[in-house]
C-alpha cells in the first residue's frame, strides 16, 4: 500500500522571488550534477540548474522511486551516467509534467527516506544547486511515507479577472499531448499537429477587441481530459472547442466533422471514434464516463437545457465557415458523441475533427501551414458569427 508523504519546499529569500503563482524556466546543468554514496551518511544527490524554482520532493512506492519537481526546469543533456556513481540510484529520468511543472524520477535500489533537501542560490551567477540527502530506512518506513500519486495532474489556471468580466473568452482544446500523442502516421502526431492548429487560431483570435483566448496546453504535455474541463471552469470560458485529426479504420472518412455533446453516438462509426479519444485517459487512470454520478443530475440538465442548443448552433456556424472557405466539408458534418470533454453543463461546447488522418488529402492539408492558415480563419469567422448571433438572442433569453 502507498502512504502519504510529502516535502514541499520553495525557495527565493535568497532572490527575492518568493512572489505567490511565480512561474520561471531553468535549465539542467549537467556538469557539476551528480548523486553519490556518502559513508555512514547515505546518499547526496546535486542537480544544477541556471536559476532557483520552486521544487518539492517526495517518494513512491511500488516500484521505489524519489520524484524531484520543478516550476520548471528543462532537462536538455540529462543522461542517465551523470547520476551513476551511487549503488542506491538505478536510473534517472526527466520531461514535462505539465504546462509550469517538471519531473525528475530516480529509480532507487533499496528503501531511502529524505533526510534534507534544500537549494543553495550563488548571488554572482544567480546559479542554483539542489541538494537532497537521503538515509536508509526500512520497507515499513518507506512505504508509510511514500505518497500516493495522484490520478491526474492540476493544471494550473489564472482565475478570470473581474475586470475583464464583459470579454468573451474562450478556451482551444489540443487534443492529446504528452504520453498520448493521439492518432499516428508516419511521423504524424495529432498531438503536435493540433496544437500548431490551435496557435494560430488563437493568434487570429486575439487580433479581435474583447476576445480572451486561452489553450488548455501550450506545449506537448499529457493533460488529463478532466483538466482540460476544469481549466475552462476556472477561466470562466464562453465557449469551450477541443481540436483533433483522429483516423478511422472502418472504411474511409475525410473532411471536417463537428460533434456535439449526446448521451448516445449519432453513428457506430462515432461510437468508436469517441472510444479512441478517451482511451489514453483510461489508461491514465482517469474515466470521467460516471462524473455526472457525483454532481446532481438535476442541475446538470437543467443548465444543459440551455448550452446543448447554443452548442449546435455553434457547430453549425463553424461548418458553414468551414464550407464557405474550402467548398467541402465531411459528407454529415455535424455529429454528437459521449465525449468526456464536451461534458462541462454550463459552457458551450464543441469537438472539432478539422480531417482525417486516414486519408491522405486531408494528412497533407494538417501538414501544410497554408492550408492551417485558411482553417483558422475559417474556424474565427465561424466563432465569431455565432458569438454575435449568440449575444442577440441572450437577451431574448432572460427576457
Amino acid at each position: 500500500m502507498i502512504f502519504r508523504f510529502l516535502i514541499a519546499l520553495l525557495i527565493w529569500t535568497q532572490i527575492g522571488l518568493a512572489q505567490e503563482g511565480y512561474s520561471a524556466l531553468s535549465r539542467f546543468i549537467p556538469n557539476g550534477s551528480y548523486a553519490r554514496d556518502v559513508v555512514f551518511s547515505g546518499t547526496e544527490i546535486r542537480i544544477q540548474h541556471t536559476q532557483g524554482v520552486p521544487f518539492r520532493v517526495y517518494t513512491l512506492d511500488a516500484p521505489k522511486r524519489l520524484i524531484v519537481e520543478f516550476n520548471a526546469v528543462t532537462f536538455a543533456g540529462l543522461e542517465e551516467e551523470v547520476f551513476s556513481r551511487s549503488q542506491s540510484i538505478t536510473g534517472a529520468r526527466a520531461g514535462a509534467l505539465k504546462s509550469g511543472w517538471s519531473r525528475m524520477v530516480f529509480d532507487l535500489a533499496r528503501p531511502m527516506s529524505v533526510d534534507s533537501a534544500g537549494v543553495t542560490v550563488a548571488p554572482e551567477t544567480a546559479q542554483a544547486e539542489l541538494i537532497i540527502r537521503l538515509t536508509k530506512t526500512d520497507e515499513d518506513r518507506f512505504a508509510a511515507a511514500a505518497k500516493k500519486p495522484a490520478a491526474q495532474q492540476t493544471v494550473v489556471t489564472t482565475p478570470r479577472d473581474a475586470s475583464n468580466a464583459d470579454q468573451f473568452v474562450i478556451v482551444l482544446d489540443p487534443g492529446h499531448g504528452g504520453i498520448d500523442p493521439g492518432a499516428v502516421v508516419g511521423e504524424a502526431h495529432e498531438a503536435d499537429l493540433m496544437l500548431s492548429l490551435a496557435r494560430e487560431i488563437r493568434d487570429i483570435l486575439r487580433k479581435s477587441d474583447g476576445v480572451q483566448v486561452h489553450l488548455t496546453r501550450d506545449e506537448d504535455v499529457f493533460v488529463s481530459l478532466e483538466d482540460r474541463v476544469s481549466t475552462a471552469h476556472a477561466l470562466s470560458a464562453d465557449l469551450f472547442i477541443s481540436l483533433h485529426a483522429d483516423i478511422v479504420t472502418d472504411g474511409q472518412a475525410f473532411g471536417t466533422t463537428v460533434y456535439t455533446l449526446s448521451e448516445t453516438a449519432s453513428d457506430e462509426a462515432t461510437a468508436k471514434l469517441a472510444l479512441r479519444h478517451d482511451r489514453g485517459e483510461i489508461l491514465f487512470g482517469v474515466d470521467l464516463r460516471g462524473a455526472d454520478d457525483e454532481v446532481s443530475g438535476i442541475l446538470i440538465d437543467l443548465a444543459r437545457l440551455e448550452t446543448t442548443p447554443r452548442s449546435k448552433e455553434l457547430a453549425g456556424a463553424v461548418v458553414d465557415a468551414v464550407l464557405m472557405e474550402f467548398g467541402r466539408v465531411n459528407s454529415r458534418p455535424i455529429r454528437h458523441a459521449n465525449f468526456s470533454v464536451l461534458k462541462a453543463p454550463d459552457i458551450p461546447s464543441i469537438l472539432v475533427e478539422a480531417g482525417f488522418m486516414s486519408s491522405k488529402q486531408d494528412l497533407e492539408n494538417l501538414k501544410s501551414p497554408e492550408w492551417r492558415t485558411r482553417f483558422s480563419r475559417a474556424m474565427v469567422a465561424g466563432i465569431l458569427d455565432w458569438y454575435l448571433s449568440d449575444a442577440a438572442l441572450a437577451s431574448q433569453r432572460r427576457q
